[in-house]
């Protein structure tokens, strides 16, 4: 950025000469025009501050984003020049228990029995026509 020949104070302080001949600008006029100036200079300053604030706020994260890049690559790379033991699986055999087939006593129900009963209550409840149909 360019040198800044004027500050606030300077230009509110500043006095112009009278000219001796002729008519010069208008004293009021020139303050009014010099007081919008500063005000400009202020707004200006003020936009300075926080956009260097910012850019401060912006670099320091960054490197600490650069700094965690730098981490991150590093495990990865100690990650990868380790070589992880082989795993062995071992498979325990599978005991399944013997099923000894069972003979039919007097309090057993089988399945055909089940067939039977609910064949015998679907007569009951909806008619002899409707089991011969089915």
């Amino acid at each position: 950025m360019e040198q800044v020949k004027y500050t606030q104070k300077d230009i509110l302080e500043r006095v112009f000469k009278q000219k001796r001949m002729g008519v010069g600008f208008d004293p009021a006029d020139v303050d009014s025009f010099l007081d919008d100036i500063i005000k400009d200079y202020g707004a200006f300053g003020g936009r300075i501050e926080q956009l260097q604030g910012e850019v401060a706020r912006l670099q320091t994260a960054l490197k600490d984003a650069q700094d965690q890049l730098v981490l991150v690559k590093q495990q990865s790379v100690q990650a990868a020049n380790v070589t992880p033991a082989p795993v062995v699986e071992t498979v325990a055999p599978v005991v399944t228990p013997e099923v000894k087939p069972v003979a039919p006593s007097a309090n057993t129900v089988t399945n055909l029995d089940l067939i039977k009963r609910v064949a015998n209550l679907e007569r009951a409840v909806f008619g002899r026509d409707h089991s011969e149909n089915a």
